[in-house]
């Protein structure tokens, strides 16, 4: 029996397309001025709410903003995963935990 495989793209297929492109720089440019992850986040979602669903340049731009906005929120969620883990190894050490087998991996 063979199993059939796929490979992902390393890009979205609508990378090339110019209105793509722009929403992802609009929403890198919010994320850089300031704005909160969780507001893009709600904005795109919005996007996505109330765009038609043909095929569109503003359907591209929903569609390159809304992708950047998820690839931001999961690098906010790795960097607090990795500020947590950081806490947590400093609280194990101050308590005299660290030898312990549930912060093992973290000497």
């Amino acid at each position: 029996m063979t199993i059939l495989t796929t490979t992902v793209p390393a890009a979205s297929p609508f990378a090339s397309d110019p209105f793509y492109a722009l929403g992802v720089a609009d929403a890198y440019d919010e994320h850089a001025a300031g704005e909160d992850v969780h507001t893009l986040l709600r904005r795109a979602d919005e996007m996505l709410d109330t765009t038609p669903n043909d095929v569109t340049p503003a359907n591209f731009y929903v569609c390159g903003y809304a992708n950047t906005v998820r690839g931001i929120l999961d690098s906010h969620i790795a960097h607090i995963n990795a500020q947590a883990d950081v806490a947590q190894t400093w609280l194990a050490r101050k308590q005299g935990r660290e030898t312990s087998t549930l912060h093992a991996r973290h000497r």
